[in-house]
């Protein structure tokens, strides 16, 4: 086998270093579908997300209440020209819950309510909800994978949801460590 030589070996270390920080240097964040993710973070609270036919999408924080129309505004309002459904416009939001607004004809639109996408939430330091997450959701926490959400859903059905963070030491697998690394990724809901 042949090695080989220093000036070549310079060289590919060379490109190795570059390769390295090229790739450190623009290295994309991907939160998703939405290239055009806009966060406001003007406010500490709750956060929702607008997508779709608005004028600005993204992930926005609010105080209170909130309703779709409040979001939409939010967002900067509809696309011009479109309307949506009275109704729509007035339904409740919850914290971490995403409006998309999709348009169906000229000028007609429609509004459907999801849930942000949970590697968002983590990434952008928004708790998750642990009485009303999916399974998927959990599993977006650092530190819990499939068999741990499986089990703090299996504890939330059985104790009919949580009234405390620190119930989830109940649960096998989660210990000290693992709930302080944890904790600061979930709440509970008041409702």
């Amino acid at each position: 086998m042949k090695y080989f030589s220093k000036d070549r070996q310079l060289i590919i270390l060379f490109f190795a270093i570059l390769l390295t920080l090229s790739s450190l240097i623009h290295r994309p964040i991907n939160l998703g579908s939405n290239d055009n993710l806009i966060i406001n973070k003007a406010k500490a609270g709750n956060y929702i997300e607008v997508l779709g036919e608005v004028r600005t999408p993204g992930i926005y924080s609010f105080d209170g209440r909130i309703t779709v129309n409040d979001a939409i505004k939010m967002a900067g309002g509809l696309n011009d020209g479109l309307i949506i459904e009275e109704p729509a416009q007035y339904k409740s939001m919850k914290k971490g819950e995403k409006v998309t607004v999709q348009k169906v004809l000229k000028n007609t639109g429609v509004v459907s309510l999801g849930k942000i996408d949970p590697n968002k939430l983590i990434i952008l330091s928004i708790p998750i909800d642990i009485n009303t997450a999916f399974k998927e959701e959990l599993i977006a926490i650092p530190w819990v994978g499939p068999k741990t959400a499986s089990k703090i859903i299996e504890y939330r059905d059985k104790k009919g949801g949580f009234s405390a963070l620190d119930e989830l030491l109940n649960i096998k697998g989660i210990g000290k460590v693992k709930y302080n690394k944890i904790k600061q990724y979930v709440y509970i809901s008041k409702s």
